[in-house]
């Protein structure tokens, strides 16, 4: 049987990609990658790459592309997962997606976010780690409601939202999740030269800590999703015991007697504003968390994606969140601490926290590097996915090489800015979390509003497994929705992000009037116009064209 959703045949390997229909694309993928063994495929017997002409330019590509493929790449894509192809969640299965979200979650980037309560708005120990943690927690509880729709549809995230968002809005989300992503890997890459340069007494230049983490990124991500949860696995369990020894060492200068500062209306607007922050480190994986469970049975439970996916970027997030919080206290109260910080940034503060152990300190520094590259390693895999999410063209180059450009352009952009681009990307990425807070809101609204009843079954796909969706219509845009509502209800909630948002650079009308530096009331703002805008478009919406209901 075809490893293609539709087990269609493939056709023959002078069919033009172009005279390919829409409901056919998956098997027109197989004479551009005629070798192509990704997980248990085979490669076709009647295509050889070597008899394939090489006079374009691109079809030299796709022959060299080959040769990549007999190193083992994963050369998928965006292609839905059959259910053939698809493992069960069992308990080997629930070890992996922990281990990986715990190594993903665990690490110096989670710890950023948290810093900025006493850092940044001035509070104390208590009022930093309450809003914290209670935005860490019900973050990471929308990132687990996006995991599930993973083995349901057998789609990466920004895929399967083609079925309610339509084949056009979808391509702006998939640009918004790859400015999110490059952003955060620039801010990944500066943070490890910081790194390794504190340690070293700046003996390492910031380049080499950026390029390792470049480097090693990517030839992890080109292997696949495979590749990636067993880098993650390996580091996930001694990442976290070094993330306990800093909590041992660094426990004598924390300042736990620090007030919030400002009068009672200005620490409530601060204690929201942290709570937005600490928000958007966990919620933004929501853009990409179906794109690891993708490959599981529709048959596991809901509710074991659910608890296991929230627990496990809750607990490591907040494991390393906390910490970073209890840092932060101690720059106000060790002059060594806060030159450090100054020179070097949090890297400089973490390497302050091992101060005492020296040598072997610093090599436990060294460690927690690697964390660093465990986050942007997910970047790099979900940029290329995201990406293919443009169109078929796209989706004609392989996944590896849109993970090698990703990588070429954050490592570029980190040595171009290494000195001043990561502060100002600090400022600017807490505004990717207002929109996946949209993504969110719009799935969750589709499913409880408008997914209710089971749609009829059409003639050759009686054995789907989902009755509420018609998933095997992802790549159909003649049958997809136009996206009206979805995109009408992005925009007002757009809207409403600027008029709540309160950051260095930009206060809304809203936010400003609470307390003397403002508020942040992004997501509250975001959740009222997209509550009461989507109902409303979307059931016009779909009266009007009921045949592109999917």
């Amino acid at each position: 049987m075809s490893h293609y959703y539709n087990d269609k045949q493939a056709p023959e390997a002078s069919v033009e990609p172009e005279s390919v229909s829409a409901g056919s694309l998956d098997s027109s993928i197989r004479p551009q990658f005629p070798d192509s063994h990704s997980y248990d495929e085979k490669p076709s017997p009647d295509v050889s790459v070597h008899s394939l002409p090489r006079d374009t330019w691109f079809e030299k590509f796709i022959y060299y592309s080959s040769k990549v493929d007999s190193l083992g790449v994963e050369l998928r894509g965006i292609h839905r997962f059959p259910l053939d192809e698809r493992k069960k969640f069992d308990f080997w299965a629930f070890c992996d997606v922990s281990l990986f979200w715990v190594c993903a979650c665990g690490g110096l980037t989670s710890m950023q976010g948290m810093m900025l309560g006493p850092l940044a708005f001035g509070l104390s120990l208590k009022d930093s780690l309450v809003s914290g943690l209670l935005g860490v927690f019900l973050g990471s509880g929308v990132a687990a409601y996006g995991a599930t729709f993973g083995p349901r549809s057998g789609l990466r995230q920004l895929v399967g939202a083609r079925i309610f968002a339509g084949w056009w809005p979808t391509k702006v989300f998939a640009l918004l999740s790859i400015i999110g992503g490059l952003g955060w890997s620039i801010v990944n890459c500066v943070v490890g030269g910081q790194v390794l340069g504190s340690v070293s007494d700046g003996k390492v230049p910031l380049e080499v800590g950026i390029t390792i983490v470049t480097v090693v990124s990517f030839f992890t991500a080109v292997f696949g999703v495979r590749a990636v949860m067993w880098f993650e696995k390996i580091f996930a369990i001694p990442l976290n015991v070094v993330f306990l020894l800093l909590y041992v060492c660094s426990h004598s200068y924390y300042d736990v007697h620090a007030k919030s500062q400002g009068s009672d209306l200005t620490i409530a607007g601060n204690w929201l504003s942290n709570f937005a922050a600490c928000f958007g480190i966990t919620n933004t994986w929501m853009p990409l968390a179906a794109d690891y469970y993708a490959q599981y049975s529709p048959e596991v439970k809901t509710w074991k994606i659910v608890s296991v996916t929230w627990l496990a970027i809750f607990i490591p997030s907040a494991f390393v969140g906390v910490l970073g919080t209890l840092l932060s206290t101690g720059v106000n109260t060790n002059p060594d601490w806060a030159a450090m910080h100054d020179k070097w940034g949090n890297g400089g503060l973490v390497t302050s926290g091992f101060a005492k152990w020296k040598g072997g300190g610093k090599f436990l520094v060294v460690l927690l590097f690697i964390s660093l590259i465990c986050n942007n390693i997910l970047n790099t895999y979900s940029f290329a996915l995201s990406i293919q999410t443009w169109g078929r063209s796209v989706m004609r180059v392989p996944r590896w090489f849109w993970s090698f450009i990703c990588c070429c352009i954050y490592f570029g952009c980190s040595m171009g800015g290494r000195y001043k681009l990561s502060e100002y990307l600090n400022n600017f990425l807490p505004m990717i979390g207002y929109w996946a807070h949209i993504f969110f809101l719009l799935i969750l609204l589709e499913q409880v509003l408008f997914r209710r009843k089971k749609l009829p079954v059409e003639p050759g796909h009686e054995d789907e497994n989902d009755p509420y969706y018609r998933w095997y219509l992802w790549d159909s845009p003649e049958r997809l929705p136009y996206g009206i509502a979805a995109f009408a209800s992005f925009l007002l909630g757009a809207t409403g992000a600027v008029l709540g948002m309160s950051q260095v650079y930009f206060q809304g009308p809203i936010a400003k009037h609470v307390g003397a530096y403002g508020a942040d009331l992004g997501l509250e703002s975001i959740t009222f116009f997209v509550c009461v805008s989507y109902p409303i478009f979307r059931y016009l919406e779909a009266k009007r064209w009921p045949e592109r209901f999917a």
